[in-house]
């Protein structure tokens, strides 16, 4: 295989990891809706602290991009948005074991800013890590996945719902996303623009 297949096979086998990590994006982000009914009726909220839990994504997440942006700028884009996947699956496995109101909006305030570095991650890596052939194709394959995520969120979730209860629905969801972070973190390294691939083609 010549080096320019390698260089296209890696592309691909990235954007596939991208478009998942996208529709788990968007399944975490939506999953509180899912268990609204489930935690009033547990941890006895009202519908005013209901609204507030479901804002504290949207707030935190709308203020964070500025900072995500200028982040994505300076350290690596490819390791930063591991760093911000496994913080904001932490923080959805997490939410399965809150204890009441704070808790759980503490959780969504960190999901929203972990969740910021997503879609600025996603531009600045179809720049510097795909040809320009395909980045019309990884543009519509990831809006793809925003549309698919929230989907099959909420058709996972409502199952889970029914199998479980809401915690286990947090926790299953949480920690299976944890495995994306494998496969990811053994191609990171490996795509154009990052710092190992720059040192490996001066070689």
């Amino acid at each position: 295989m010549s080096a320019e297949q390698q260089s296209r096979k890696l592309a691909w086998i990235a954007l596939w990891l991208l478009v998942i990590s996208v529709c788990i994006n968007y399944a975490d982000r939506g999953n509180l809706g899912v268990a609204l009914k489930s935690l009033e009726t547990e941890l006895h909220l009202n519908p005013n602290q209901l609204g507030q839990l479901g804002a504290a994504f949207s707030i935190t997440y709308a203020f964070s991009l500025v900072a995500a942006g200028k982040l994505i700028d300076r350290f690596n884009v490819n390791w930063l948005f591991a760093i911000a996947f496994l913080l904001w699956s932490a923080a959805t496995g997490a939410t399965g074991f809150a204890t009441g109101f704070w808790s759980i909006a503490i959780l969504r305030l960190l999901l929203g800013v972990s969740e910021s570095i997503a879609y600025p991650a996603y531009s600045k890596m179809i720049v510097t890590s795909f040809p320009e052939k395909l980045r019309g194709t990884a543009n519509g394959l990831i809006d793809a996945g925003s549309k698919l995520g929230p989907a099959i969120g909420i058709y996972l979730g409502v199952k889970m719902l029914g199998w479980f209860n809401w915690r286990g629905m947090f926790i299953i969801m949480g920690g299976a996303s944890l495995l994306w972070l494998i496969p990811w973190c053994s191609v990171a390294g490996k795509l154009p623009g990052s710092a190992v691939h720059r040192a490996a083609s001066k070689q």
